[in-house]
């Protein structure tokens, strides 16, 4: 999955595969973005029938400009944004806000970004960090 500057920021909780807490993301690091082109419907590219007009109360016929302006062809009247893609970057991780015991972990191990957390692809031992010992209650 590709994530961008908007999707992971500073101070989210990192997880691995297993659930072992590796700390807060510190850092963020940008990498070389993949070469892609953004992709755009042709003009012929849609349906011949308006789905809008099919629905239980059209609108267009009313002055709702949306039916025509959210097509196919003009890309779902979406605008690019200024978010930077993250690419081949990496995030670091750790408890401490030095820059000790920090673990810089590459971007394409993140599986899941949601709310305030972040959660890796892989185990802990599959990273080659040791859990921390947890003190017995």
């Amino acid at each position: 999955m590709a994530f961008d500057t908007r999707d992971l920021r500073i101070g989210m909780d990192v997880y691995t595969a297993d659930w072992v807490y590796l700390g807060t993301v510190r850092r963020i690091r940008l990498g070389p973005a993949p070469s892609t082109r953004p992709v755009r419907a042709l003009p012929s590219e849609g349906s011949s029938v308006s789905g809008e007009l099919l629905g239980p109360q059209p609108t267009a016929p009313l002055g709702n400009p949306g039916p025509s302006v959210q097509t196919a062809a003009n890309g779902y009247a979406t605008v690019p944004d200024d978010a930077l893609p993250l690419g081949a970057g990496a995030i670091a991780v750790g408890r401490l806000p030095l820059p000790l015991g920090w673990h810089w972990i590459p971007v394409s191990d993140i599986q899941v970004v949601s709310f305030e957390r972040v959660v890796l692809g892989r185990t802990a031992a599959e990273l080659g960090l040791r859990p921390r010992r947890q003190r017995p209650h």
